[in-house]
């Protein structure tokens, strides 16, 4: 299981960005996270940025995985659904559920790819 987010497991910072402007203002190790965006996903895969894009449905994430997005993030509800349809279509893209530690049980439960746990800070 991937692990974002956890101080005692290191693992590169994912920064939220609305605009590819602001993907200057990046750092080299970060990964540009942003709501699904069709030209901003464009942009990624044109430059090779790795990214993780905010889902809202498992259509978005069909989507985003198809234009070489890296990370699938949403909720758990969803990352439930959004991994049957990864295994099935063999996705690239991992799905990550962002989650508070204490649910972390429920996410390997479900064999979630990865957790972004939310009770910590960088």
């Amino acid at each position: 299981m991937i692990i974002f987010g956890h101080p005692k497991i290191p693992s590169p910072p994912i920064i939220t960005i609305k605009s590819k402007e602001e993907i200057a203002q990046i750092p080299a190790n970060a990964i540009v996270a942003f709501a699904f965006d069709f030209d901003l996903l464009h942009y990624c895969r044109d430059n090779n940025i790795t990214c993780a894009v905010w889902i809202s449905s498992t259509t978005e994430a069909v989507y985003a995985n198809a234009l070489e997005a890296k990370f699938l993030l949403c909720n758990l509800p969803l990352a439930k659904e959004v991994q049957k349809v990864a295994e099935n279509y063999l996705f690239d893209a991992k799905v990550i559920a962002k989650i508070d530690e204490r649910l972390i049980e429920k996410a390997i439960e479900a064999a979630i790819d990865g957790v972004l746990l939310t009770n910590y800070t960088r």
